[in-house]
């Protein structure tokens, strides 16, 4: 069986991995983007010939053990056995690196401070070594078994990454899955791009948490072809709260902050019981 292993923040390249070591152990609020400029170089330089067969989920938690339980419950019931996960953890101090830690399913790369959701991805997606990726947000989970088949059909037929679309022409990676040759041959990169705190301002740029990856493969690839979407199926509100994407994957979205309020948190916890009754036993979400 897999063993449980917990990562220091490296790849397979010993310079790569020096400098990456160092950068996240020294990283503060101010070197975050320069931490994830790194990443990006890594990303360039880590094209592999040896993919093996199978799917791989990144996910990231920062302080959110309630749902990263439910979450990888909800994956390893819904995917194929050999499918692999990585868990990126953002310096949590709620308890989530010793329940990871009794996981020997899942792999985590655990980092000294929170460097920001999409450096947390490309740190994780560098890891990847099987030819498919998935990303989920870690208050998301997958309440279909045709999640990886039908998204990975689309690839097939000619996308290069598929998930769900929350607003503008982007796969939102809270459930995204792409072929990680892709990933790695172009250094695509999760990171956003400017910030929202940059809109009210003049002429103001901001991609999201995935976003330029898509614009990246949409030049590549000829258009908005090479995605493909599944779109809201169903929602509970308020906003885009609790919606499900092609009756494969539930998303709770902004319940995860590190600081959740306690009606996102029941939120999760009545979908989780709608899709999966009985998966996670009384008393397993305390």
């Amino acid at each position: 069986e897999p063993r449980c292993e917990l990562l220091s923040p490296r790849v397979e390249a010993t310079r790569s991995a020096s400098k990456l070591r160092h950068l996240v152990a020294t990283s503060k609020g101010r070197s975050v983007r320069r931490a994830g400029s790194i990443v990006a170089w890594i990303l360039r330089r880590s094209t592999r010939t040896n993919y093996r067969p199978g799917v791989t989920v990144v996910t990231v938690n920062w302080n959110s053990l309630a749902f990263l339980r439910v979450t990888l419950d909800a994956i390893r019931a819904m995917s194929p056995r050999d499918t692999e996960i990585v868990v990126v953890d953002n310096g949590s101090s709620d308890g989530s690196i010793d329940f990871l830690r009794s996981r020997r399913d899942v792999r985590v790369m655990a980092l000294p401070s929170n460097l920001g959701h999409g450096v947390a991805l490309d740190l994780g997606v560098a890891r990847v070594r099987t030819e498919y990726l998935a990303v989920l947000d870690v208050d998301a989970f997958p309440i279909s078994d045709r999640w990886l088949p039908e998204s990975i059909e689309a690839l097939a037929r000619g996308a290069q990454v598929a998930g769900s679309r929350l607003h503008r022409n982007f796969i939102h990676p809270c459930f995204l899955v792409t072929r990680t040759p892709i990933v790695h041959k172009f250094g695509l990169t999760f990171r956003p791009v400017g910030s929202l705190a940059s809109l009210p301002k003049r002429a103001p740029l901001f991609l999201d948490v995935g976003e330029a990856l898509s614009q990246r493969l949409i030049v590549k690839f000829g258009g908005s072809r090479a995605l493909h979407p599944f779109e809201i199926t169903s929602l509970r509100g308020p906003g885009n709260t609790g919606a499900v994407f092609g009756d494969l994957v539930y998303h709770n979205q902004y319940a995860t902050q590190g600081e959740y309020q306690t009606s996102a948190l029941d939120i999760f916890l009545e979908a989780a019981d709608k899709y999966h009754p009985g998966l996670c036993g009384e008393g397993r979400l305390a």
